[in-house]
């Protein structure tokens, strides 16, 4: 049958939505190929749910592509130098390689926070870094390497926070020698997992039953249409705990007073999030961060 014009718009703009959908990749990936994540499953579905819910055609055009997308999420935070202080901003869901669009749709890409450090650093006008966040956590790749330039940035260096720093974000902002958090700021969320959706029953419904033929027993691990072995599963579940354990090493080789029972995956608020030492202090707001420590 010859497509009709309508069909043809209606293909299109289906093409058109899986070209966005394709550059939510990293966290749509990492959601559906099992790596790591570090953030709260029901906010990385309603991350892509509101990017899914974008009523873009292809006769959108491209400055009111960018107009939709500022609507809905507002301006892409830049770093700015206040006086002596670069304040960075770890705003989103967090990722690596991100695209313009994702960045665009409330994400932060780790390679950009590396890259205003390193412009703080060589700034010989900016004696203190502030990273300042505003994130529900993200995916794992590339976490280490920002935690470690954080730890050892040669410049002062500290975190502030006014409303959440949760999980991959905490993994960053525990690394700043000094963490500072409004009394209403929720940080913490130390924790792992892994999702795969075990659909073969839906398919076994539908008259489907999946053949994998493979090499190995833990090759095409979460393939849809099948279920996990017992060794499979036991296999996640040592890379799950080992990336724990390494999370919360980490957030101990800074903040040392935070326990290993508070670090199972809870969230702490203002006070108490000091008292347990996940921050070094409260302040009222940044302006108590900036006139302090400055170089």
């Amino acid at each position: 049958m010859t497509p009709n014009r309508t069909n043809l718009k209606t293909h299109r703009v289906d093409n058109f939505s899986f070209y966005f959908l394709y550059h939510m990749r990293h966290l749509i990936k990492a959601m559906k190929t099992g790596r790591p994540l570090m953030i709260h499953p029901s906010i990385a579905k309603s991350h892509i749910d509101r990017f899914q819910a974008l009523e873009i055609t292809t006769d959108t055009n491209a400055s009111e592509v960018a107009d939709i997308l500022k609507m809905m999420f507002g301006e892409q935070p830049k770093m700015e130098i206040v006086g002596k202080t670069a304040i960075i901003p770890v705003k989103g869901v967090i990722g690596r390689g991100l695209s313009d669009i994702e960045k665009m749709c409330n994400s932060v890409d780790v390679d950009d926070i590396s890259a205003n450090i390193d412009e703080a650093i060589s700034n010989p006008a900016v004696g203190k870094v502030v990273l300042e966040f505003d994130s529900p956590g993200g995916s794992t790749e590339g976490l280490g390497e920002l935690a470690e330039k954080i730890r050892t940035m040669p410049k002062h260096c500290e975190s502030y926070c006014e409303r959440s720093c949760q999980s991959a974000a905490y993994y960053l902002g525990s690394q700043a020698k000094r963490f500072n958090i409004t009394k209403s700021a929720e940080v913490g969320s130390v924790g792992v997992y892994m999702a795969f959706p075990d659909v073969s029953e839906a398919y076994a419904m539908d008259g489907v039953k999946m053949e994998v033929i493979k090499s190995g027993k833990y090759k095409a691990i979460g393939m849809e249409g099948t279920s996990l072995t017992d060794d499979q599963r036991k296999y996640l579940q040592e890379d799950v705990n080992e990336t724990h354990t390494e999370f919360k090493d980490t957030v101990k080789s800074v903040r040392k007073f935070v326990k290993d029972e508070d670090m199972e995956g809870q969230s702490f608020v203002g006070k108490k999030a000091a008292d347990k030492g996940f921050v070094t202090g409260i302040v009222s707001g940044i302006e108590d961060v900036l006139s302090e420590y400055i170089v």
